[in-house]
C-alpha cells in the first residue's frame, strides 16, 4: 500500500511542474503518507491450488459402556433350593434386556427333553455322561448297568465352517468328552442341542478325572487332567490296592476302561497285565481337541506342557504363553512359553517363585513374582519315555530320582534336597524326564514356590492388562508358618471362603537377557475374597458359614472384555446353594446371576463371545443332590440328579 501512495504523489507533481523540466536538483526528502485509500475491487478468482496432503486422523471417542445384571438372590424358600434360578434380566448400556438359560442337555439325555434308551449298548455313546472304555463297549458298574456320569464340567462352543459345535467333558474318573452339534435359531441366536456322542479317548490313554478347560485362540478345546496318582507310591506297590485306599476307586476304573475285570481287586496276573496298560505318567496333562467342519476330533496330549493336577490351561493373547492351575494342596502356578505361535507341542516350562511383600499371616497374600526355568521339552520326546520302542522299559519314578531318609536330626544326607518331606536326588540326565513327569517335585526342587492351595481358575483381562486367579480355600501350605523346604515363601491370612486374585502381566527377561514372553504374572494381590460368617440359630441363612452376600469357595472364572465383567463360579460346601457371580471389577459389586439345586456346585462358567453375531456364556450345574442334602431328592419339587449345561444368553455381541 505505501508504493501505491508513493505512486501517485510522483505523478501529480510532474503534471503541475511541466515548465521545470530538465533541472536536476536534489531530491526532498519524503512527505507524510496520505490517508489510506479506498480498497479496490476484488480481482478474478486465481487457479486452484493442488490438494493437500491428508492429515493425521483424530483418535476415536470412546463409546458408552454398561453390563449389568439382575440379582437373582439368595434362595429362600424350599422350593427355589431345589431350581437352577438364573438371573432374567441384564441392562447393556442402558437400556435393559431379557436374558435366559437354555438348558442344552442333561446327563442321560440323548439330545435336549430325551430319556436315553440304555437298553442297548449301541445307543450309549449318545447318551450324555456315559463312558466308552477303550474298546468302545459302555462303562458298567458292579451291577452290569451301564454307567452314567452327573459329573458335567468343563464346555464350550466351536464354529467350524458354517456348523457349531459344543464339547463337554465330564469329571469322573475315568473320564468321557462328548461332541454335540447346536443349531441356532437365524434372528435370535437361541441354540439348542441335536446330537451327541462320546468321543473315543484310547490313542490319549484315555483321560483321568477331566475338570475345567479353556478354548485356545485358534478355535481348538484344551481338557485337562485331575489329580493322577503320586508315581512314587504308585511304582511302590506290589499289589492291587485295599479297598480304602484312596487309589482303589480309581484304579478300578481304569481297570475297567481297560477290559481288566476288577469287581473283587486284582489277583497277581492280573495286576502285571493292567501294569502293561496303564502308568501313573500316562495321566495329568493338557490335552488339546481340534474339531473338523463335520466335528470329528483330533487329540493331542501335550507332554510338552508339564504333569500336573491340573485344573486348566489358559492360553494368553500371544498365542504362546499358557497358564497352568494346579487344583490340590501345595502345589505351583506354572507358565509355558510355546515355541511357535499355536502350537502347544514344544516349548519352555517355568514355575512361580513368590516374594511376598505384605504382612506375614495377617493379610491375604501379595508379593513379586519370579519364574524359575524348567527347561525345554517336545511333546515326541516326553511321550517316547511312555511309549518307548519295543524291548526298552517304561520310564519309572526311580528313574528320576533318588530317595533318602533323613538323618536323626531331621536333615538330608548330603548331596540330597530336602523337597516336599523327602530328600530327593535327581539322576544324572534326567531333568527333562523330571520337569515333565514330576513337574510339582522339580519345581519345588529348583526353588519354586509350591504352596499354593486349591488353585482354580484362571483368566485374562485384555481392558487392564491383569490376570485373576481363583483360590478356593486360603488355607494349608499358603497359610502355615512353614511351607516350602527351603523356608516359606508364602505365608497368608487364612480364608476359607476363597478369593480371586489380581496378577500384572508384562514382560519376563530370562537371566540371559532375552524376553521369554511379554505375558508374565509379575505379581500378585487379592481382588475380592468371601468372609467367613456364623449365622444364629433362626437366621433364614443359617448352615452356611460364609456371608450369602459374599464368595464362598471361587472356582472358576471368565471375563467379558470392554465390560469390567468377571464371572466367579463357585465349588463350596460353605453356601448350601452354590452360586455363580457377576462381579465388576471397577466398582467392586458383585451380583448373584445363578443359584444352583441343593447338594450341587457350578462348574467353568465361560465366555464365548461371538457365534454368528452372539455371545453365550457357558454354564453347567454338576451333580445336584451328590455332595449334601441327598435326602432331598427324593421330596416333591426335587429336579433330579442329573447334571445340566446350558447357557446365558443369547446376548448380542459385546463390542
Amino acid at each position: 500500500m505505501a508504493r501505491r501512495i508513493l505512486g501517485i504523489a510522483t505523478s501529480a507533481l510532474l503534471v503541475g511542474s511541466s515548465a521545470l523540466v530538465g533541472c536536476e536538483g536534489k531530491q526532498g526528502p519524503q512527505g507524510p503518507a496520505g490517508a489510506t485509500g479506498q480498497p479496490g475491487p476484488q480481482g478474478p478468482e486465481g487457479p486452484k491450488g493442488d490438494t493437500g496432503a491428508p492429515g493425521t486422523p483424530g483418535e476415536q471417542g470412546e463409546s458408552f459402556r454398561w453390563l449389568s445384571f439382575a440379582d437373582v438372590g439368595f434362595p429362600a424358600t424350599n422350593a427355589d433350593k431345589h431350581q437352577v434360578r438364573t438371573s432374567g434380566k441384564m441392562n447393556l448400556n442402558g437400556q435393559e434386556q431379557n436374558l435366559g438359560f437354555i438348558t442344552l442337555l442333561r446327563s442321560g439325555q440323548d439330545r435336549t427333553g430325551h430319556a436315553c434308551d440304555l437298553s442297548s449298548e449301541a445307543n450309549a455313546a449318545s447318551c450324555f455322561g456315559t463312558i466308552p472304555t477303550a474298546n468302545g463297549t459302555p462303562m458298567k458298574d458292579d451291577s452290569g448297568a451301564i454307567e452314567v456320569a452327573s459329573s458335567q464340567d468343563f464346555a464350550s462352543l466351536l464354529k467350524v465352517g458354517d456348523n457349531t459345535f459344543m464339547v463337554s467333558q465330564f469329571e469322573s474318573p475315568v473320564s468321557s468328552i462328548f461332541v454335540t452339534r447346536i443349531t441356532q435359531e437365524a434372528g435370535n441366536g437361541v441354540l439348542s442341542a441335536t446330537s451327541t456322542r462320546a468321543v473315543d479317548l484310547s490313542s490319549v490313554d484315555g483321560l483321568w478325572t477331566t475338570c475345567a478347560g479353556s478354548t485356545t485362540p485358534w478355535n481348538t478345546y484344551l481338557s485337562s487332567e485331575e489329580y493322577p496318582l503320586d508315581a512314587r507310591a504308585y511304582f511302590e506297590m506290589k499289589d492291587w490296592p485295599a479297598s480304602s485306599a484312596s487309589s482303589h476307586r480309581n484304579l478300578k476304573a481304569f481297570a475297567k476302561y481297560w477290559g481288566i475285570n476288577a469287581a473283587d481287586g486284582l489277583a497277581s496276573d492280573e495286576w502285571a497285565t493292567f501294569n502293561e496298560k496303564f502308568s501313573p505318567y500316562f495321566h495329568g496333562f493338557a490335552t488339546e481337541i481340534t474339531l473338523d467342519a463335520s466335528g470329528n476330533p483330533t487329540l493331542a496330549k501335550h507332554y510338552a506342557m508339564g504333569r500336573h493336577s491340573m485344573e486348566l490351561s489358559y492360553v494368553l493373547p500371544d498365542r504362546k504363553t499358557v497358564l497352568l492351575t494346579s487344583d490340590g494342596s501345595g502345589e505351583p502356578l506354572s507358565m509355558f512359553v510355546a515355541d511357535t505361535a499355536g502350537d502347544l507341542s514344544a516349548g519352555t516350562l517355568y514355575a512361580m517363585r513368590i516374594y511376598q511383600t505384605s504382612p506375614r499371616g495377617t493379610q491375604l497374600v501379595s508379593g513379586d513374582i519370579e519364574w524359575i526355568n524348567l527347561g525345554h521339552a517336545t511333546d515326541a520326546e516326553i511321550r517316547a519315555l511312555l511309549h518307548p520302542a519295543a524291548g526298552t522299559a517304561r520310564i519309572t519314578f526311580s528313574d528320576i530320582f533318588d530317595v533318602a531318609a533323613k538323618t536323626s536330626t531331621g536333615a538330608c544326607p548330603a548331596g540330597f534336597v530336602p523337597t516336599l518331606g523327602e530328600c530327593l536326588l535327581l539322576k544324572t540326565g534326567m531333568e527333562k524326564a523330571a520337569s515333565r513327569l514330576e513337574t510339582r517335585r522339580y519345581a519345588a526342587y529348583l526353588g519354586a514356590s509350591v504352596e499354593m492351595n486349591k488353585e482354580e481358575g484362571v483368566t485374562f483381562d485384555p481392558d487392564t492388562n491383569r490376570v485373576y486367579l481363583a483360590i478356593s480355600d486360603v488355607t494349608g501350605p499358603m497359610a502355615n508358618a512353614t511351607g516350602s523346604d527351603d523356608g516359606t515363601h508364602v505365608q497368608s491370612a487364612v480364608n476359607r471362603c476363597g478369593a480371586v486374585f489380581a496378577m500384572d502381566v508384562g514382560p519376563w527377561t530370562t537371566s540371559s537377557g532375552t524376553i521369554a514372553t511379554q505375558y508374565a504374572p509379575l505379581n500378585i494381590y487379592p481382588l475380592v475374597h468371601g468372609v467367613t460368617t456364623n449365622y444364629p440359630a433362626g437366621s433364614p441363612f443359617v448352615g452356611n458359614t460364609c456371608s450369602v452376600n459374599g464368595l464362598a469357595s471361587p472356582d472358576n472364572v471368565t471375563y467379558l472384555p470392554k465390560f469390567n465383567t468377571l464371572i466367579i463360579g463357585e465349588d463350596t460346601s460353605s453356601h448350601q446353594n452354590d452360586a455363580i457371580w457377576a462381579f465388576n471389577t471397577l466398582t467392586g459389586k458383585l451380583t448373584r446371576i445363578l443359584t444352583t439345586p441343593y447338594g450341587a456346585e457350578t462348574t467353568s462358567p465361560y465366555w464365548v463371545p461371538d457365534i454368528n453375531g452372539f455371545g453365550y456364556l457357558m454354564a453347567a450345574v454338576q451333580h445336584p443332590y451328590g455332595e449334601s442334602d441327598e435326602d432331598k431328592a427324593n421330596e416333591t419339587g426335587a429336579t433330579g440328579t442329573a447334571s445340566w449345561i446350558g447357557v446365558f444368553g443369547p446376548f448380542p455381541a459385546l463390542k
